[in-house]
């Protein structure tokens, strides 16, 4: 059984050595933000008790779904490496960026993300190939825990203006990923897709300035690869909720229909439920609302068998067993995902 840790938004603030021009730009709409309903919401501390904890033995690969950071500052980006090094080295930890990791225009055009964090980032399926090749972004990239298994890292994170938080990932992308499907060797069973940004619906005006904008077009490209599960960040909510089958949807026309045999073998071949989770904040902490959490994967030979989640406890300073069964309460109806 392969155990994989999801964890996500761990938003490590650090302003050692910053200097005051570097707020000159989106950076003052944050640091009134972790001044004000944010203040000690994510303490290092958190991080590295997460850091102590998947490092202790029971963990084989550990997946980080982006807002590593808040500012997208080289000196948050030092201070988080330092936590990720003590989960493990690159062969174990796969990570992709959030939204707060490309802050500001000048973090996506310093690459600042891929140049501190290039070694978590390298292509199994090409030692010479990582998301930064050639001074250029190239998303996804591929790891490969085991061979059965295929992690495709996905950037929906791009820099926004002042209170907006939308993510988009474009076609490139979505083609990319579909050729780095077509060249899986027969034997892998269970793809998982990470993303930042969630695919449901949020509350509010949420829906509308932190939505990932092409989630359409990355939902149809989930079904043609057929993945097992997409992972994402930015809700430090926890999530479960699914992709339904486009076979369910299509189940509604064909019943109208005689039985028409070619009909009924487009519609088995259309593919199942897809599973999409978010964890929430691994780092969490504030009165009256969610603690931290990371969630745990298991995977067999033949696809995931349980997904479970833990959760902080600021009593005992320990993360703690929560929910067994997350898998199948995400394909319950109730957790369907309407787009």
């Amino acid at each position: 059984m392969l155990r994989i840790a999801h964890i996500s938004d761990l938003h490590v603030l650090d302003l050692a050595g910053t200097e005051w021009h570097s707020f000159l730009n989106k950076r003052v709409t944050g640091a009134m933000n972790l001044i004000g309903i944010r203040r000690n919401a994510h303490p290092v501390s958190i991080a590295e008790k997460l850091a102590e904890r998947l490092a202790a033995g029971d963990i084989d690969h550990v997946i980080l779904t982006g807002d590593l950071t808040n500012l997208a500052l080289d000196s948050e980006f030092k201070r988080v490496l330092e936590v990720v090094q003590r989960i493990g080295p690159p062969s174990f930890v796969t990570v992709i960026p959030g939204n707060h990791d490309m802050y500001t225009r000048g973090a996506l055009r310093h690459h600042r993300f891929e140049k501190w964090f290039g070694p978590y980032l390298v292509d199994d399926a090409d030692e010479h190939h990582s998301a930064l090749t050639k001074g250029r972004l190239h998303y996804p990239f591929v790891r490969a825990p085991a061979p059965h298994v295929r992690i495709y890292g996905l950037s929906s994170a791009i820099p926004t203006p002042p209170f907006l938080a939308f993510g988009h990932v474009g076609r490139h992308q979505l083609d990319r990923l579909r050729q780095l499907v077509k060249l899986e060797p027969p034997e892998v069973k269970v793809r998982l897709c990470l993303v930042h940004h969630n695919l449901h619906h949020r509350v509010g005006p949420a829906e509308y300035v932190a939505s990932l904008v092409d989630r359409r077009a990355f939902t149809r490209v989930m079904h043609e690869i057929r993945a097992s599960a997409v992972l994402h960040g930015h809700t430090h909510h926890p999530h479960q909720g699914h992709l339904p089958s486009r076979k369910a949807k299509a189940a509604d026309v064909t019943a109208q229909v005689d039985e028409d045999v070619q009909i009924q073998a487009e519609v088995a071949e259309l593919g199942a439920d897809i599973p999409v989770i978010g964890c929430g904040s691994s780092t969490w902490s504030k009165k009256g609302r969610d603690l931290a959490r990371f969630n745990v994967l298991e995977i067999d030979d033949h696809g995931i068998h349980a997904i479970s989640s833990m959760r902080w406890s600021q009593e005992r300073e320990v993360f703690e067993l929560e929910h067994e069964d997350l898998l199948h309460k995400s394909l319950r109806d109730s957790g369907m995902i309407n787009l």
